[in-house]
């Protein structure tokens, strides 16, 4: 979700509901920092935590809040190796060329993964992104979790 361009800043407001109720993240991707907000009322939200982002660990995440309950590696791994607009134009989609150009990156990730002897090799990068990303949103009450067909978000205990 768009939220608006600020001083040339494009921020996204990602609702942690299913994740952490009551809880936002909002997206600087210009410069990569993310906003932990507390959401009590209707109209008001407190800003609990800021944290800067490297630009990996920013290619990560957002695949991550696209799709909360499941980003599989293979999307990952395309938005390590993408450019960051492509990236930017398939999670906030504005034409079908760029969707089509996703689309068409992941497949091509996908297939590499199936043809790769050693997994870990070919997703070593991301896994390093992974591994600092969340030692970051820990500190913000998140974590982020692996399972057998690709990755997902949730709130620490």
């Amino acid at each position: 979700m768009r939220l608006e361009d600020a001083s040339n800043d494009r921020l996204y407001l990602f609702d942690l509901g299913e994740v952490l109720p009551s809880h936002q993240l909002l997206v600087n991707v210009t410069i990569p920092i993310v906003t932990f907000m507390s959401k009590q009322q209707e109209e008001i939200a407190a800003v609990i935590a800021q944290r800067i982002l490297t630009d990996t660990e920013m290619r990560v995440l957002l695949p991550l809040l696209a799709s909360p309950s499941c980003c599989p590696q293979e999307v990952l791994q395309a938005s390590y190796h993408c450019t960051y607009e492509i990236l930017l134009q398939s999670i906030f989609p504005s034409n079908d060329v760029a969707s089509i150009q996703w689309s068409n990156i992941v497949q091509e990730y996908h297939q590499r993964l199936y043809e790769a002897d050693q997994r870990r090799v070919e997703m070593r990068g991301v896994y390093n992104a992974l591994y600092s990303l969340r030692r970051k949103l820990e500190q913000l009450g998140l974590t982020i979790r692996s399972r057998k067909d690709g990755y997902y978000l949730v709130g620490l205990n």
